[in-house]
């Protein structure tokens, strides 16, 4: 992996700073991961309101990624993924909800980011804990 240093900070495939959570999330999680771990690209001193924009859009998109998916079907209980995430069982399902949602509609080598079996399952284990998305209908892909 190169690490490029720079004061620039991550940017969008445009060249600006991604500052809303759509912006961050269009990265892509592994890409977002590499410039976050690249902490000599982000600015330490001068910020700009675009700079703390930047950083937490960027972390904010970090948070919502896989690992909340993955602990859930591995056999984490909603109120430790919470507790993990720092929120409440509300807010993890909505940041799980945002991110399996988009990521079926993904197709990884041919087959969706997140199945229709899988989905299901974390969504399941969620409602057994009474959070659920009003009226939604199950997919099967």
């Amino acid at each position: 992996m190169e690490s490029k240093i720079t004061d620039d900070g991550p940017m969008a495939a445009d060249g600006s700073k991604p500052v809303t959570l759509d912006e961050a999330e269009a990265l892509g999680a592994f890409e977002l991961a590499s410039r976050w771990a690249d902490r000599l690209s982000w600015p330490t001193s001068d910020r700009s309101a675009s700079d703390e924009l930047a950083e937490l859009a960027c972390m904010s998109a970090l948070a919502r990624w896989q690992p909340i998916h993955r602990a859930v079907l591995v056999g984490a209980e909603p109120a430790a993924v919470a507790a993990a995430l720092g929120g409440s069982v509300a807010e993890a399902f909505r940041c799980w909800h945002r991110w399996a949602a988009g990521q079926r509609d993904v197709l990884i080598g041919g087959r969706p980011g997140v199945t229709a079996g899988d989905y299901e399952a974390v969504a399941r284990v969620f409602a057994a804990a009474g959070i659920t998305v009003p009226g939604e209908e199950p997919r099967h892909d």
